[in-house]
């Protein structure tokens, strides 16, 4: 679901190139072109880098990673107004089917200002993932986008590292309701550990650094980092993330049935060892670990599982009981409220909060969504880029295991309002508009 403009106009727009060429004033108005293009790259880079910090948190939610996406934004609404260049929008009819179904909701549940809220926040994302995916429309841009991601998440990990080992709760984020779990500036443990999964996937995809040994050292602080977080779901993405792009690597460069074989090959070992060993017993002998680390991640993988278990059940009485157009965007708590349910919690699953707070509509538009960012996934992964783009990211298959275990995910956490995920979603959409042979 993605549209471009202008298309039909493109004979015009050469017509018009060609008297500006004419005109005394063209070499000032490609310069300004220029330098609005320079600092759209710039601000985009900057929000990019500044995805983490997420604390202090305003009124709304509001975050200062928040800041330098509204400055970006503003740039890239510049540069486009002076380039006059098509632009794309992925993701615009899922996205609008998604938010109509939520404006829908909250007219007619309990929460109608928060509902409204949240529907401004969907309107960021979708805008945060056009300016990426806009303005990596070239190769060189590209680049300069997911190394600005790199090295700005090894620099994070750093200091994340340096927190821990100074015992400074500012850089980590430990809170006594998560105890040893850290978060950075992420708010989240699991938001965070989302954060460290993925940037480890945007490093090998795109070999950045370039040294190997560099890279080697990214990897060996962004591990620590994820390992920190005490996220059960993030070390399961990494596995599953590996085996994803493993696969996809395999049908890049030997075909579809070195695929399959791979990925009978992962499964085949995946369930031997799953058989073999028994995970209630890692959870209980980690549930006495004198480590906190391993106490507070593994030893509460038995306690997770029974809250999301209780949280579906409460979700199913929610919909049943409430309207086929939905009761609105951030209802779920209020409602358990209500109800005096035992666990009061907002909605852990992006697929189930759409259902009960945005009504068949929003599901409609959540599904839509999420099936045309797998298919541009599985399109880049699968295919072969243009010279430049392939350079830029020489193993897109590492994108395409990012994003497999980020919408698996979203049956476990709501990830549709995290900005780093909206980034990595205009990343996909920007290799499948422009970077595709």
């Amino acid at each position: 679901m993605t549209a471009s403009f202008p298309i039909d106009a493109a004979p015009a727009l050469a017509r018009g190139r060609r008297a500006e060429e004419r005109s005394p004033e063209a070499p000032a108005a490609r310069v300004t072109a220029v330098a609005g293009a320079k600092a759209a790259v710039v601000t985009t880079a900057a929000a990019v880098a500044m995805l983490p910090v997420l604390v202090p948190r305003g009124p709304g939610n509001v975050a200062p990673a928040d800041l330098f996406i509204a400055v970006a934004l503003g740039a890239c609404l510049l540069w486009a107004g002076k380039s006059h260049r098509p632009w794309g929008f992925p993701y615009a009819v899922a996205m609008w089917i998604f938010m109509a179904g939520g404006a829908i909701g909250a007219l007619v549940g309990p929460v109608p200002l928060s509902g409204g809220l949240a529907l401004v926040q969907d309107l960021e994302m979708l805008l945060w993932c056009w300016a990426v995916a806009n303005i990596a429309s070239t190769p060189e841009r590209l680049r300069t986008l997911v190394s600005t991601w790199a090295y700005s998440s090894i620099v994070w990990a750093a200091l994340l590292i340096v927190g821990l080992l100074t015992r400074t709760h500012l850089l980590t984020g430990q809170t006594g309701s998560e105890g040893s779990r850290t978060a950075l500036t992420l708010y989240d443990p699991n938001y965070s550990a989302s954060y460290w999964f993925i940037s480890i996937m945007v490093i090998w995809a795109s070999g950045v650094p370039h040294r190997r040994w560099l890279r080697v050292v990214g990897y060996c602080m962004l591990l620590p980092a994820l390992i920190s977080t005490g996220s059960n779901s993030g070390m399961v993405a990494l596995i599953v993330g590996t085996v994803v792009a493993a696969t996809f690597a395999s049908l890049r460069r030997w075909g579809p049935m070195a695929a399959v074989a791979t990925a009978a090959f992962l499964a085949i070992g995946g369930w031997f060892v799953a058989s073999e060993v028994s995970i209630t017993h890692i959870q209980r002998w980690a549930h006495g670990s004198r480590y906190a680390v391993i106490r507070d991640g593994l030893g509460r993988g038995g306690a997770s599982i029974t809250e999301r278990s209780t949280l579906l059940r409460e979700s199913i009485v929610l919909y049943r009981d409430g309207s086929p157009l939905g009761e609105g965007p951030v209802s779920t708590k209020t409602r358990l409220v209500r109800m005096q349910a035992p666990y009061v919690k907002e909605a852990h699953d992006d697929y189930f909060a759409a259902l009960i707070e945005r009504g068949l509509i929003g599901a409609f538009g959540v599904v839509l969504l999420l099936s045309s960012v797998a298919i541009r996934t599985a399109c880049l992964a699968s295919g072969r880029l243009t010279g430049g783009f392939h350079r830029a990211l020489p193993r897109p298959h590492a994108l395409a295991g990012a994003v497999a275990v980020t919408l698996a995910a979203e049956t476990v956490y709501e990830l549709l309002h995290v900005r780093h995920v909206w980034a990595l979603f205009g990343f996909v959409a920007a290799v499948y508009l422009w970077g595709r042979r």
